[in-house]
């Protein structure tokens, strides 16, 4: 009889994982790599190895992570389907991303704010503008179809990432606000319901 044998992740894999689950279960971004790669089982120096340092590590999570949230959006830019279930499929599959990565979001902006000038440019011209770019499409291509008024595509923009993603900012926010601070499922299914709703009454033709 022959043994199974099983798969172990890779360490790249389990760096990876080591950093998101941190960052989950502590709230913040600033976990060290002391940290990520006891959770790991590995050290410092292999961190260092794969991904240069802890910029690098939070580069390669930002990517993988982001790529739910950016990933669909080709497809659902050809999609046979109105601009405004366009918005409201995008809306949720955003929501969605942030509720499996709650950082996402803030880590996403700190890079752009502090990272290095290299990290910061991937970041935006990688992960952050052809989300923008996308929507934009699916506003004009709604303006033009009549659904929506004309508003300014970029500051809806704005509007859209701020509201996806401002519930996970902080548990204690969360706590002063709804009286809980836990994320769980039928509070994403409200936020989702909620986000779309007044994105799409304010997009709506007056």
């Amino acid at each position: 009889m022959s043994e199974t044998v099983i798969q172990q992740p890779d360490t790249p894999a389990r760096i990876l994982h080591a950093a998101r689950s941190l960052m989950i279960e502590k709230g913040v971004l600033e976990v060290s790599l002391a940290e990520i790669s006891q959770r790991a089982g590995t050290n410092v120096a292999l961190v260092s190895y794969y991904f240069g340092n802890r910029e690098g590590l939070m580069i390669a999570v930002a990517e993988a992570d982001a790529k739910r949230a950016v990933g669909d959006l080709g497809r659902l830019l050809a999609a046979d389907i109105s601009p405004t279930s366009k918005i409201e499929a995008h809306i949720k599959g955003l929501i969605e991303a942030y509720f499996e990565f709650p950082y996402l979001h803030r880590l996403l902006q700190k890079l752009i704010r502090e990272g290095s000038p290299s990290a910061s440019e991937k970041v935006g011209l990688e992960l952050v503008k052809p989300v923008a770019e996308a929507r934009r499409k699916i506003i004009a291509e709604g303006v033009a179809r009549g659904e929506f008024r004309d508003v300014d595509a970029s500051l809806v923009n704005f509007l859209i990432d701020g509201a996806s993603a401002h519930i996970f900012s902080s548990v204690e926010a969360r706590r002063v606000v709804l009286g809980e601070g836990d994320l769980h499922r039928p509070l994403i299914d409200r936020y989702v319901r909620t986000v779309t709703d007044f994105v799409i009454a304010g997009l709506s033709p007056r």
